[in-house]
């Protein structure tokens, strides 16, 4: 079940941070177009890097055709995704239901990208390391543009 969770991290942590995001809707209108960005940083930086991933993979649901940006491993893809997430609901004082519920998701996430051979410790550590710079640079230009709108009214 956790190689599931790993496997699937980004995605169940899109739609969960996004759900708990609701009742907020500037930050999940944020969230959301930060994540198409994030997404789209991440398959750049591959296609610059070209760095390969770990020879001999373990095979779980993932096949070995990977084509394209996804063929690198530089950076993690699923590291950077899921701690993105996880920053995000930090920096905007999320309830920390869902910060311990997104950290479980990231660590687990990490580690089985690590336990299948998908990416090296390094490639992980720049994918979450990304992820967070990210969600900061985001939540910290939408604060002040926020502060901005908040202090001219």
């Amino acid at each position: 079940m956790f190689d599931y969770i790993g496997h699937y991290g980004p995605l169940i942590s899109f739609f969960l941070t996004g759900y708990s995001l609701l009742n907020r809707k500037i930050y999940a209108f944020v969230f959301a177009c930060g994540s198409f960005l994030n997404l789209a940083i991440n398959m750049w930086l591959k296609a610059i890097f070209r760095e390969p991933r770990p020879q001999h993979p373990v095979k779980f649901i993932d096949s070995d055709d990977l084509v394209g940006s996804n063929s690198y491993g530089m950076p993690s893809g699923h590291a950077q995704i899921t701690f993105f997430s996880l920053t995000f609901l930090l920096l905007t004082k999320s309830p920390i239901l869902w910060i311990y519920i997104m950290t479980c998701i990231a660590v687990i996430t990490v580690y089985q990208r690590w336990k299948y051979k998908r990416h090296t410790v390094k490639q992980l550590i720049v994918g979450a390391g990304i992820g967070i710079f990210s969600a900061w640079i985001i939540v910290m230009i939408t604060d002040t543009y926020l502060q901005d709108i908040i202090s001219h009214k």
